[in-house]
C-alpha cells in the first residue's frame, strides 16, 4: 500500500514539479554572459520580444493561463540566474492591445506586471499589437501606453556608460501624419545630441528592411516554407526609405529588433541586426532571450534558449506510461500475492 500510494502521489507531484518549475533552471542555467576581451567596463542587458499576452478575445483561458505561467517562470529563471542591469521588451508584450478598452488595457497592466515583476532598470517599448499598425494608431492608444512605461515615440537613455535609442516602429510611416512628424522630430533632435563618434545601441519593434528572411539561419529562424516570403514594408518591416534614414541619422553600432517571432542576424552595409524571436510558446516552440553584454566599444551576444515546449509534453507523456504500467505491475503483482495466500 505504502509503494503504491508514493507511487501515485509522490511521483506525479515530482514530474509536475520539475516541468512546471525546475525545468527553467536547469535549462537556462547553462546561458552566460558572453566575455569582451580587454574591458573594465561593461553593461550587461536582456533583451527579448513578442510576448504576446492574451486578452479578452482571442484564446482559451488554459491557453493564456499556461502561456503565461511559462513566461512568468522563464522570466524568473533568467532574472535569478543572470542579474542583468537591464532589460528590454522590443514591443508585442499585448496581444490585444490595440483593441482594448481602457478597462481591458488597465488589467492587461496588471498581468503584465505580474508575469514580469522588475527590479533593475527595464525599458518597454510600442509594438502593432500593443497599439495598431499605422492605418489604426491613434492619439489615445499611444498616450496610454507610453503614459503606463514612460516612453515616447523616440527616447535616448544612458547607462553604464552606454547609450540606447528606442524609437515606435509605426511612427515610421513617413506619410507626413502628426505622429510621425514628432517621432521625426524627436530622433532629429537625439541625433543632434549624440557626441562625436557616439554611436548608439538602436532598439526597434519592426525590423530595419529587407526583402524577406532568405538570408537567416539557425534552429530558430523562420521555417523553410516561409524563408522566400516577400516581407511587406511597413507591415513586416521599415520601409526602405526610413531605414536609410535611420542609419544615417542615428548610426548605429547594432541594432535589436522583433516582429517577426524568428531569429535573424542580418547585415546592413557593416551595421548587424539582431531580430529577436518571440519569447511566447504560443508562437514558436523554442522561445528564446539575448544575453548581451556591452562596453563602450564592443558588444557580443549570447542567445539563452528555453525549455522546449515539445520536451515539456514528452516527459509528461512518458512518466504517464511509467505510471500506468508500474501501476498494472503493482496491481497485477498484489493480485498473484492474494491467490497465493488463498491456495
Amino acid at each position: 500500500m505504502n509503494r503504491y500510494f508514493l507511487l501515485v502521489i509522490f511521483f506525479p507531484g515530482l514530474v509536475f514539479f520539475f516541468c512546471e518549475y525546475l525545468i527553467y533552471f536547469f535549462v537556462q542555467s547553462s546561458c552566460d554572459w558572453p566575455k569582451l576581451p580587454q574591458s573594465n567596463q561593461s553593461l550587461r542587458a536582456l533583451i527579448l520580444a513578442d510576448t504576446h499576452l492574451l486578452g479578452p478575445y482571442r484564446g482559451h483561458w488554459f491557453d493564456k493561463l499556461r502561456r503565461e505561467w511559462q513566461m512568468s517562470m522563464s522570466w524568473l529563471a533568467a532574472n535569478t540566474l543572470h542579474s542583468p542591469d537591464v532589460a528590454f521588451f522590443l514591443g508585442d508584450i499585448f496581444d490585444e492591445g490595440k483593441w482594448a478598452n481602457q478597462k481591458q488595457y488597465e488589467d492587461y497592466v496588471e498581468r503584465f506586471k505580474h508575469v514580469f515583476p522588475v527590479n533593475s532598470p527595464h525599458r518597454v517599448l510600442v509594438g502593432n499589437h500593443d497599439v495598431g499598425f499605422h492605418y489604426m494608431m491613434d492619439e489615445i492608444k499611444l498616450n496610454r501606453f507610453y503614459k503606463t512605461f514612460n516612453l515616447s515615440s523616440s527616447d535616448m537613455l544612458r547607462l553604464g556608460g552606454i547609450t540606447f535609442v528606442t524609437i515606435n516602429s509605426m511612427a515610421m510611416e513617413g506619410d507626413g501624419c502628426s505622429i510621425c512628424k514628432e517621432a521625426e522630430k524627436r530622433i532629429n533632435s537625439i541625433a543632434s545630441s549624440l557626441k562625436n563618434n557616439e554611436k548608439p545601441i538602436l532598439l526597434q519593434h519592426f525590423p530595419l528592411f529587407r526583402k524577406s528572411d532568405a538570408v537567416c539561419e539557425g534552429e530558430d529562424s523562420a521555417p523553410d516554407e516561409e524563408k522566400h516570403t516577400k516581407f511587406r514594408p511597413k507591415l513586416d518591416c521599415l520601409s526602405r526609405t526610413s531605414s536609410i534614414w535611420l542609419l544615417k541619422s542615428l548610426k548605429p553600432r547594432v541594432v535589436f529588433s522583433g516582429h517577426t517571432h524568428h531569429s535573424c542576424v542580418y547585415n546592413h552595409n557593416g551595421v548587424t541586426e539582431f531580430s529577436v524571436p518571440s519569447f511566447s510558446w504560443r508562437n514558436r516552440n523554442n522561445p528564446s532571450y539575448l544575453l548581451v553584454t556591452i562596453s563602450p566599444e564592443q558588444y557580443a551576444v549570447f542567445k539563452c534558449f528555453m525549455p522546449q515546449e515539445s520536451t515539456v509534453i514528452r516527459v509528461y507523456t512518458i512518466s504517464l506510461l511509467v505510471l500506468i504500467v508500474t501501476s498494472l505491475h503493482l496491481c497485477l503483482r498484489r493480485y498473484r500475492m492474494r491467490h497465493i495466500k488463498m491456495l
